[in-house]
């Protein structure tokens, strides 16, 4: 049983999660909290494995009594988006996360908090100090699930072909149960960038910023502008009225999976063309706020005279970035023919920076259909080709489809109602979730994906509801003992 004050749960998951934030987990760098992982699995009494990636595997025997009950995975990824706030001083490879705790509300210092999926941990470090029925179980902890997904791309399927159940502790609302996730494909377009003298006597900073940013699959149907987007629609607007200029550099974005909140462009131009570049700067914002203003309430596309530097991009790399950000939709492409409001195609324009001489763009196709995506990414070629850049495909990430014969599914949505007192929402989802790659190898896993009250992922406001981790740790445990009747 778990105990029946709330407060000692909270308290006891927070505790958890501390010893998990106190670790710098940037995704790709999971080697220290990866250890750390094993360190307290051991003292849980876990037999744990960790694997050539750093992924974290642990057994738990059943509970006495329970040995015969099918094997049931908990599952979350060890990595976090790494995100700061203007003037934040962070290094996402060396500083713990700062916790403030405001009453029922967890959130960081500044930075992103990790409770995606941090709180996953959490939770299941809690619920194996607590004494309940249960089956076997084995944990698994991804690395570099918010990037790349290495840690569930390379997960040997032996640790998956013997269970029967996976619960999956990604998701971001306590009241709703998901049992669907899109795929997606990594695509990069990189160009060798040539630098030359500056042939103009004047300089602009030209910025987006203020724009809300949040996770490209879960917000990007919520009528959110794009700070790149808008960056380079500015950039445009000088192209349209004949003003020439040159990219000195330009950047903006944090992650794949990030809608950009923030870009910049430094550009040189004629002195003589300053003023006129000023206005229709301030154009593109106003453009913007009509568009988008009911929900990007703090945007702002403005420009800055700066100094003139020496050198600066090529008339023809200028041209060919521009021309590639102008053709890169970001948004929603088609809606679900089933689920009205599910977006089924969407793409994000996610980063943009200059490596040494080369600059690289990263763009984020997302859909709930792997045949829709192959179709897609058959496009994409030719945006590099017309345009002079580099293509790089990553492999694709599959969609999870929902499985109508699901015996997990009524058990854990009859304790979420038990619990929360209300039916739970039962939903396909336009995030990503490593499900998809477990369901490509092991089909035959009865998949559902829960998580706490969490806001704003994926960026320096993000945050949890406390209450709500305590009430999903008492929803798995009661689903842990319901299927030990089965």
């Amino acid at each position: 049983m778990l105990p029946t004050n709330q407060k000692t749960v909270i308290d006891g998951i927070v505790k958890e999660f501390a010893g998990l934030a106190a670790h710098p987990r940037k995704s790709g760098h999971e080697r220290a909290v990866s250890d750390y992982l094993v360190k307290r699995l051991q003292e849980l009494g876990a037999v744990v494995c960790q694997d050539a990636v750093n992924n974290v595997i642990a057994d738990v025997p059943a509970a006495e009594g329970c040995e015969n009950v099918p094997l049931t995975l908990l599952q979350g990824h060890m990595d976090m988006v790494c995100v700061a706030r203007p003037g934040v001083k962070y290094d996402p490879l060396r500083d713990p996360i700062r916790l403030v705790r405001e009453g029922n509300v967890l959130h960081a210092d500044g930075t992103s908090l990790g409770a995606d999926d941090g709180m996953a941990a959490a939770i299941f470090f809690y619920l194996l100090q607590q004494d309940f029925s249960h089956g076997p179980l084995r944990l698994i902890f991804t690395v570099d699930e918010e990037v790349n997904t290495t840690g569930a791309a390379n997960l040997d399927p032996k640790w998956l072909q013997d269970a029967a159940y996976l619960i999956n502790c990604d998701s971001e609302a306590l009241d709703t149960i998901v049992v669907a996730s899109a795929g997606s494909l990594h695509t990069d377009f990189s160009r060798k960038v040539t630098v030359e003298a500056n042939p103009y006597d004047g300089a602009l900073q030209i910025s987006a910023k203020g724009f809300l940013g949040g996770h490209s699959g879960e917000t990007i149907n919520r009528g959110k502008s794009n700070a790149l987007k808008a960056l380079t629609q500015a950039l445009e607007r000088l192209n349209r009225a004949g003003i020439p200029y040159r990219l000195v550099e330009a950047a903006g974005g944090a992650a794949a999976n990030a809608i950009p909140s923030e870009a910049h462009a430094l550009i040189v131009l004629p002195k003589a063309q300053i003023a006129n570049a000023e206005k229709l700067v301030a154009e593109e914002e106003k453009s913007q706020k009509v568009i988008y203003g009911m929900v990007e309430t703090t945007l702002q596309v403005m420009a800055e005279e700066a100094a003139a530097p020496a050198q600066v991009w090529s008339r023809a790399d200028t041209e060919a970035l521009i021309n590639l950000l102008l053709l890169l939709h970001t948004g929603v492409f088609a809606m679900n023919q089933n689920l009205s409001t599910l977006p089924d195609l969407s793409a994000n324009l996610a980063t943009l920076q200059l490596e040494k001489d080369t600059v690289r763009v990263e763009y984020f196709p997302r859909s709930s259909s792997n045949e829709r995506m192959e179709e897609f990414a058959r496009n994409l070629p030719v945006f590099a080709r017309v345009t002079g850049f580099q293509l790089h495909l990553g492999a694709p990430f599959s969609a999870w489809k929902e499985n109508p014969e699901s015996h997990l599914l009524p058990v854990i949505r009859r304790i979420d109602e038990q619990v929360l007192g209300t039916s739970p929402k039962v939903e396909a989802i336009h995030g990503g979730l490593e499900t998809g790659l477990f369901y490509a190898v092991a089909p035959h896993l009865d998949i559902v994906s829960v998580g706490p009250d969490t806001h704003n992922i994926h960026s320096a406001d993000e945050s949890v509801e406390l209450d709500s981790c305590a009430r999903l740790a008492a929803i798995i445990a009661g689903t842990l003992t319901e299927l030990t009747k089965l």
